[in-house]
């Protein structure tokens, strides 16, 4: 049966109009087979030009529409939408890019006006194969989950927990906190870092809409935005909610093992707290560790809690999470630099990273923030090495920025506890982002700091020498000094790429979660409903991790309304339940989970709620059976055929 067929030609202005003979297209085009008119515009996108559209639309109430014009990512919706305003289906209308394809790339007229042809009758047979697209729509689940609990994860919650969301936080530590509770100061204003984090925690705990799962960890994620279902698995703490973290049960415990929390500087309990006035309260128990887990012979802890939180009995729990919207704030990982023993960390004493200075500093540290070396000495002179695995090949490759900034923090540290210390630093290139970060650069030089420059940090050798260490290093005089500091990088943490991969979103070249836009959507991904805040996008401060915080929860409830629908995919994808074999491969490369094997029918199945029409299943199905819509075999064979003019 011949379908009505119109033809629209756009002249883009001179964008199409100069570079082709547009009166020799609209002629041959009126003599195709079932169109039945051609029309011509200057620009069709133009509300004239809209008009127009619809009129002639109106006038011929064809049954196939094909117009010749722009890339369809920058009008085919328009033109759907206009078509299904007079009555036709979305699936009716067919685009020929005869722009970039044709006029931008083609610098000889009359190919230019041959391709566009050919270009336009791919469009004329695809559209003669065309099936009907049903729109869809959800109501949005106005929830958010924030995956990471440290001052990103905690501000990105607050923020949601504000505008009436409800919030679950998955922190894969026993208690929230980040990176930041493991520092005494932030800089530039060096406010007490424990004090900021202690009004946060609270306000967060007095929050009833925030719900805080720790010592988890998200397991798979199945949907999209506004119906995301997060699966997570909270491991047994083997000790109830209603323990209040007294530590009336460290006392007794007869285990001490190395503190990860103290970077391995200091110790703790089998049963432990990370810190005094985490969130949650409750203490944990380290199952390798304690001696009920590892030999069944301490029950210490069970005879002294006043609480009787103590539960070994205690199993994982698997829990489901609705949400609209995912922000991923999972933070950092500290640079290494046990891979260049020139350096001296891990063989001579007193060669610390900045972020075990940092604990060794700290109020709530192993020492009490008492720094000292090793053998219970002030340090009279300190060396801070800057840039300690980063800039090189094989390290970090790229600056992370806020290196300097923490490095400054040294010389405050020190001189609020020995004024006359003498504080150097080596480095290259230093890097401050704002006035207020100059200023403390200028405040440190004006203390007495000393800045020595070094044109290759790779050069640096740090060894002992006669009870002091050495610094030495390429166009730099050797520096005897009692401690020195390593200012390492910044590096994604490890499980990033497979948090990444449950997410199906990207990561940029250095392993951080890519942005949308690096400029206009910086705390977006690659897929709507899915954002990223803090270090977790890049190297960045604490100011910048909150704002990047607010921003991303800000945008995702602007969008998150209550009683909203959001549109679904219309180009899922199907299965032909006659042609399918059974042999599961659809649901194998599915990177949404949208295909479950139907054991009764033994065929697979779609959930087109679900489903984003990628047309990885029929790219793979060897029966044919898994089809995309509006891409179907049949749809992409006919454009090929009038392509190739078959």
């Amino acid at each position: 049966m011949a379908n009505k067929t119109v033809v629209f030609l756009c002249n883009c202005g001179p964008n199409i109009a100069d570079s082709m003979d547009l009166d020799e297209i609209g002629r041959w085009a009126a003599g195709v087979k079932d169109v039945t008119a051609v029309f011509r515009h200057n620009l069709l996108c133009a509300p004239d030009g809209q008009a127009f559209f619809r009129q002639s639309l109106a006038q011929q109430k064809p049954e196939r529409i094909v117009v010749a014009a722009c890339s369809p990512k920058m009008h085919e919706r328009t033109f759907q939408e206009l078509a299904e305003a007079g009555g036709n289906n979305l699936a009716d209308v067919q685009m020929a890019n005869i722009r970039e394809h044709c006029g931008w790339v083609t610098p000889d007229r009359a190919e230019a006006t041959d391709k566009a042809k050919a270009l336009i009758r791919a469009a004329i047979c695809r559209s003669a194969r065309s099936e009907p697209l049903a729109r869809r729509s959800l109501k949005v689940n106005t929830d958010v989950v924030v995956i990471g609990g440290g001052i990103a994860g905690i501000e990105a919650a607050m923020t949601a927990a504000k505008a009436g969301r409800k919030v679950t936080i998955v922190e894969k530590e026993i208690s929230l906190g980040g990176q930041v509770i493991k520092t005494e100061e932030v800089a530039p204003p060096m406010e007490c870092a424990p004090c900021l984090l202690a009004a946060r925690l609270s306000a967060l705990k007095e929050t009833p809409n925030i719900t805080v799962l720790s010592n988890a960890e998200v397991t798979d994620v199945l949907g999209f935005y506004g119906n995301f279902t997060v699966r997570i698995r909270r491991r047994a703490r083997a000790v109830k909610d209603n323990c209040i973290g007294c530590e009336m049960c460290f006392e007794v415990c007869p285990v001490t093992v190395a503190s990860r929390f103290h970077l391995g500087l200091g110790t703790r309990k089998a049963i432990y707290t990370l810190f005094p006035g985490s969130v949650p309260a409750a203490a944990a128990i380290d199952k390798e560790a304690c001696r009920h887990f590892t030999d069944g012979t301490c029950d210490a802890c069970v005879q002294v809690c006043p609480f009787a939180s103590i539960d070994f009995e205690q199993q994982d729990e698997q829990i489901e999470v609705q949400a609209g919207a995912i922000i991923v704030a999972t933070g950092y990982a500290d640079g290494d630099v046990s891979h260049w023993p020139e350096l001296g960390w891990g063989a001579v004493d007193n060669v610390v990273t900045l972020p075990e200075f940092e604990r060794i500093a700290s109020s709530n540290g192993p020492y009490g923030g008492q720094i000292q070396l090793r053998d219970g000495r002030p340090p009279a002179a300190v060396a801070v090495v800057h840039c300690a695995g980063s800039l090189r090949d094989d390290g970090l490759p790229y600056c992370s920025r806020v290196c300097c900034l923490g490095a400054l923090k040294v010389g405050d540290l020190l001189r609020k506890k020995y004024p006359d210390v003498k504080v150097v630093h080596v480095y290259n290139n230093l890097v401050f982002g704002t006035p207020r970060e100059s200023r403390m650069y200028a405040h440190q030089r004006h203390a007495g700091t000393v800045f020595l420059h070094c044109p290759d940090l790779t050069s640096i050798q740090v060894s002992r020498n006669n009870g002091r260490i050495r610094v030495a290093g390429q166009g730099l005089a050797p520096l005897d000094v009692d401690m020195v500091v390593l200012a390492t990088g910044i590096k994604p943490p490890p499980a990033a790429r497979e948090l990444a991969d449950k997410l199906h979103v990207e990561l940029d070249k250095d392993g951080f979660f890519a942005p949308d836009h690096s400029l206009l959507h910086a705390t977006g991904t690659s897929l709507d409903g899915i954002y990223v805040a803090g270090c977790a996008a890049a190297p960045c401060d604490v100011a910048t991790s909150a704002t990047q915080a607010q921003a991303a929860a800000g945008d995702a409830v602007s969008k998150l309304v209550p009683g909203r629908e959001i549109e679904l995919e219309v180009l899922t994808c199907f299965i032909n339940e006659e042609k399918c074999a059974g042999c599961k491969l659809c649901i194998s490369v599915c990177p949404y989970k949208a295909i479950a094997f139907d054991r009764a029918k033994k065929v697979s199945a779609i959930n087109e709620a679900i489903c984003r029409g990628c047309g990885t299943c029929a790219a793979t199905c060897a029966s044919g059976a898994a089809q995309a819509r509006h891409f179907t075999d049949n749809q992409i064979l006919a454009e090929i055929g009038g392509l190739m003019h078959v």
